[in-house]
């Protein structure tokens, strides 16, 4: 069957290229060198007409019909085609059906917890041509929304299409787990801001669940959360190398000053975080610090805590 229908494919193609003879052939004013984009759920009429205006194509029918015969009902693919040679018009909708984009697509990670700042970096860095400073005013609003994962971007990637593709996982992602959130009874915005906390506190889920437990138990209690990590993050330093006189900047991210959580996340958290924050651990610690080899050590009591500092400081 599969044969067959191969088979009737090859002669409606000849068929047309019979019928529309010239029209077929690239056009003599083929912009090449272009990089044509497709957004996503473009109709096949919007395509065809920007591939006619561009003089990508010499005929909308005949483009339209190979479509149709490359692909049924899929059309075409959404993304950035790069064009560096004339190609004609069967060329050109065999591409666009089958996603045959002409570059090899950049490759980022964005580790979890990174902050916009820190993704803005690693963008401009693999990115040829990406506006940070773009980037950084478009992202800033999604701070601990944009989904941290591996991304692979074309050469032209604009910093507003990064922030959606990072918005649109992340949307993706919490879906997935919106069931528990709603069952813990704290809302989607307190749960990234906590998951945001725990990426810069600890790296092992069983730390990070115990920390949510201490933070969500301090904020129930009307406690001040006293995470060093958040205003590090206002301050843009090391969350190790906090002075004194930093504890006491004024600031609504300092959780010495401020009761509740940070008014915004203070970087991107991974799902992992984000579960630990809705599913913290019972105990009966009330106090944690992390060593200078990133061990945590926790405590029941505010004595056991000084203890701790005074060994492990």
């Amino acid at each position: 069957m599969k044969k067959f229908l191969s088979a009737i494919g090859v002669f409606f193609i000849v068929v047309l290229l019979a019928m529309f003879g010239f029209a077929a052939f690239p056009s003599l004013t083929f912009p090449v060198g272009t990089i044509f984009h497709i957004e996503q759920n473009s109709s096949l009429a919007a395509v065809t007409d920007n591939l006619y205006n561009d003089h990508m194509i010499r005929s909308e029918a005949l483009f339209k019909s190979f479509v149709i015969i490359f692909s049924g009902e899929r059309g075409v693919k959404a993304g950035d085609y790069l064009f560096d040679s004339k190609e004609s018009v069967v060329q050109v909708a065999r591409r666009l059906v089958n996603g045959e984009y002409g570059f090899t697509p950049i490759k980022v990670t964005i580790p979890e917890g990174f902050d916009v700042q820190q993704i803005s970096a690693l963008l401009g860095k693999d990115i040829p041509g990406f506006s940070t400073s773009t980037f950084m005013t478009l992202a800033d609003p999604s701070e601990g929304y944009l989904f941290p994962d591996t991304y692979f971007f074309n050469m032209d990637t604009s910093p507003d299409d990064a922030v959606k593709a990072m918005r649109t996982l992340f949307d993706q992602k919490i879906s997935s787990v919106q069931d528990q959130i709603s069952e813990s009874g704290r809302a989607t915005s307190s749960i990234v801001i906590m998951a945001s906390i725990l990426e810069r506190e600890a790296t092992s889920s069983n730390d990070r669940r115990i920390i949510a437990g201490i933070l969500w138990k301090r904020l129930d209690d009307k406690m001040p959360l006293q995470v060093d990590a958040a205003l590090a993050f206002a301050l843009d330093k090391d969350g190790t190398k906090l002075t004194s006189d930093d504890l006491a900047t004024t600031s609504p991210f300092n959780t010495y000053k401020n009761l509740g959580l940070p008014p915004t996340p203070i970087g991107n958290p991974g799902l992992s975080a984000i579960e630990d924050s809705i599913s913290p651990a019972s105990t009966t610690y009330w106090y944690y610090l992390s060593d200078s080899k990133g061990n945590i050590h926790f405590a029941e009591t505010y004595d056991e805590q000084m203890t701790n500092e005074t060994k492990y400081l």
